[in-house]
């Protein structure tokens, strides 16, 4: 299969997934509007969808867009450009898609046109690829192109007091040894070619877009969690001793397929035993074994929005006492968390409350000596959460919780087989180790985390992932009944 038969069999699958969803449109609408407020209502926004990348020999990876230009425009095509120009007030929104090709449409099917690409995304002015070139010349140089001067009047006036702004997405930076973007490759050409324009960076205005959800992207998210959730739950009808990692994160991936998920939305975690105290574990190729717990952190993706759900589950369908104190440790942390968030609470206020139920529980359970400490650092190795949308660790703004955002709340406690030399690491004494060992050898290579999905509703929280079951008693419950133990 060469690459570009590869690449666009993704065309024809495009204009299919969101055709007649007038939800969809009018969101796309609405935050074109919304970042052409947030640049002032003047210059120039220029997005680039993103590059086919080769797996093999002729063969390519599955394209995915750009987050942000799919954010904007709801198009999965490849080599496909947009530019906001507010000033312009016959033309404000340009779409430049590649031309349609017989050839290509004879190997794949029928390739959205550019009406039909206007009426998914109301971007009414929709050019050929090829002209995107041109245009920037023209319109950089204070020329018109296919319309009248008048129309480009007020940016015109900017670039000759050499004030016209373009925005581009120039996150991540490289710095000085790191590589360079094509983003800013491209920038600094038309820095060089190009007097009168200011490069800006578009990154932030995308950040303080995205990290709030519209009642539409709440929707494909739930719909998402809801695939993930029933993953979850499959797992839990048939799990037992004997089974390989591979073959649980087969029925995980089954659900996500069955369920017209377009993907994961990360590679799946399903670690058994010491591979649970890993934290991104991938390799999926251990024998799960009897009294061994069973992590899980998946998530499907559905219309690019991803879940990211962990449930830690007993093999054999019971948790051990061992099991059981680790566990319902992390699940406090978990619920004293979630309780905490409604909207204008500092988002580090959740974090440090989970961090409070963790240290406290490590010490009563004899694994620190000091709960003032840094010790607990060696068994919790991470944050409580992050934002969820368009990517699985999406765009953050701002400090505090806001209506309508989504994110995870994730504790997670790992006792792991160098836990004695990272506690020495962290300073502590040999004399406080001759206290520590007794419970590192009890807990030894138990590693759970217990992860949902949360929105922020205007008086509070909604646990989006609620019909994954997260107590013991429900989850050893659903275990038994499927009659596998």
């Amino acid at each position: 299969m060469s690459k570009w038969i590869h690449l666009l069999s993704w065309l024809l699958i495009w204009p299919t997934l969101f055709a007649n969803d007038p939800d969809l449109r009018t969101d796309l609408v609405q935050r074109r509007q919304s970042v052409m407020e947030k640049m002032g209502n003047r210059g120039m926004l220029i997005l680039f969808s993103a590059d086919v990348r080769p797996y093999s020999g002729d063969v390519s990876y599955e394209f995915r867009q750009e987050n942000n230009l799919f954010y904007l425009t709801g198009n999965r095509h490849p080599e496909t450009t947009l530019v906001l120009m507010p000033q312009n007030s016959s033309r404000p929104e340009i779409l430049f898609l590649p031309d349609r090709d017989p050839r290509r449409e004879l190997w794949d099917g029928k390739i959205a046109s550019p009406e039909e690409v206007a009426d998914t995304s109301g971007i009414q002015t929709v050019w050929s690829s090829s002209e995107f070139d041109s245009f920037l010349d023209s319109v950089l140089y204070g020329r018109p192109y296919r319309s009248q001067a008048s129309q480009f009047e007020d940016f015109f006036a900017d670039l000759r007091k050499g004030e016209a702004d373009v925005y581009l997405l120039m996150e991540p930076k490289p710095g000085l040894t790191g590589e360079v973007s094509e983003e800013f490759r491209f920038a600094n050409r038309l820095r060089e070619r190009f007097p009168g324009i200011q490069i800006k960076d578009a990154s932030q205005i995308f950040q303080q877009l995205r990290v709030i959800k519209s009642p539409y992207e709440i929707k494909q998210l739930q719909e998402a969690i809801d695939i993930t959730t029933e993953a979850q739950l499959e797992v839990m009808k048939i799990l037992h001793p004997g089974l390989w990692e591979y073959e649980v994160e087969a029925l995980i991936e089954y659900v996500f397929k069955k369920r017209n998920s377009f993907d994961w939305a990360f590679p799946s975690i399903v670690a058994s035993g010491p591979n649970a105290t890993t934290l991104h574990y991938h390799k999926s190729q251990r024998q799960i074994q009897d009294g061994e717990l069973l992590l899980m952190d998946i998530g499907a993706e559905y219309n690019y929005y991803a879940a990211d759900i962990t449930r830690t589950i007993p093999a054999n369908g019971t948790f051990t006492p061992e099991q059981a104190a680790i566990y319902q440790l992390v699940l406090n942390a978990q619920m004293e968390s979630i309780a905490l968030v409604k909207p204008g609470v500092p988002i580090l206020t959740v974090h440090q409350k989970a961090t409070e139920v963790l240290k406290e529980g490590l010490f009563r359970l004899g694994l620190i000596t000091d709960p003032s400490t840094n010790q607990y650092r060696v068994f919790f190795l991470h944050g409580v959460g992050h934002f969820i949308g368009l990517a699985v660790h999406d765009v953050r703004s701002g400090d505090h919780l806001r209506t309508n955002m989504v994110l995870t709340i994730e504790p997670g406690i790992y006792v792991r087989e160098d836990s004695e030399e990272r506690l020495i690491a962290q300073g502590v004494s040999e004399k406080e180790l001759d206290k520590i060992r007794p419970a590192l050898r009890k807990f030894m290579n138990i590693g759970v985390r217990i992860e949902d999905d949360i929105l922020v509703t205007e008086d509070g929280y909604q646990v989006l992932s609620q019909t994954a079951p997260r107590e013991i008693r429900e989850i050893e419950r659903l275990m038994r009944e499927n009659g596998k133990r």
